[in-house]
């Protein structure tokens, strides 16, 4: 891993509207849920008693409507306005309800004790370290005890980290200028990478925390996405 001599500042900057300029798109606004994220709700969420679900950093809404159409009382906040106003379209076309605004996963603009979960899949990793620690801290507030999250980041193991230039700690911007491969969506972005011992100090104010991977290897092996679902309990 090499050192990098970018603005780090100046990749911050542009990310909102990196992320506007993505959602824009019909490629970048997947409809299908996540068969991992699906699997946990399933298995840690009742439709039955109506438990509140947060999509932190829903993005155009696949685990949004997904949560809408199973039953949950859906939520979901995004900073990119082009991608909350696909979920909100998507939502009115198929019929669902769901209630999702423009707002940063630092400033969770719920009160405390409020959901029964949440969903931050792929999200906070494109936050600087101080905004990660900040919506660490936030999605324990809103959750009420005993409620649960899942945590999709990516490892330190993953391709892109380690063939990135490290410009701040676990920081890289991406190179990936293959149109054929989906890190080049990340072209030019600021991506956060963790190991195990981060994830722990991260969330050691939950009373439960469990930390799984999930590898997919691409191009007979040469390249491995390697992310970290992180179940935890408040």
């Amino acid at each position: 891993m090499e050192r990098g001599n970018v603005d780090i500042e100046d990749v911050k900057k542009e990310m909102p509207s990196k992320w506007s300029c993505l959602h824009s798109q019909e490629r970048f606004r997947p409809k299908y849920p996540d068969s991992g994220v699906v699997k946990y709700v399933f298995r840690n969420f009742n439709t039955n008693k109506h438990e509140k679900v947060l999509d932190v950093g829903c993005g155009a809404g696949r685990h949004l409507r997904f949560l809408a159409r199973e039953g949950f009382d859906a939520y979901g906040i995004d900073f990119s306005e082009s991608g909350i106003g696909h979920a909100k379209k998507q939502l009115e076309c198929e019929g669902l309800n769901a209630v999702c605004q423009v707002a940063t996963v630092d400033k969770i603009p719920y009160d405390d004790n409020y959901f029964d979960g949440c969903l931050a899949i792929g999200s906070i990793y494109y936050c600087t370290a101080d905004a990660i620690k900040k919506a660490a801290d936030e999605i324990f507030r809103v959750l009420k005890p005993g409620g649960k999250a899942l945590v999709v980041v990516r490892s330190t193991e993953d391709y892109r980290f380690k063939g990135g230039r490290e410009v701040e700690h676990h920081t890289i911007i991406g190179e990936e200028t293959d149109k054929s491969k989906c890190a080049a969506s990340e072209h030019g972005m600021s991506l956060y990478f963790f190991d195990r011992k981060e994830l722990e100090e991260l969330f050691n104010k939950f009373s439960k925390i469990t930390i799984d991977r999930v590898i997919a290897t691409h191009e007979n092996e040469q390249y491995e996405d390697n992310d970290f679902f992180v179940s935890l309990e408040k």
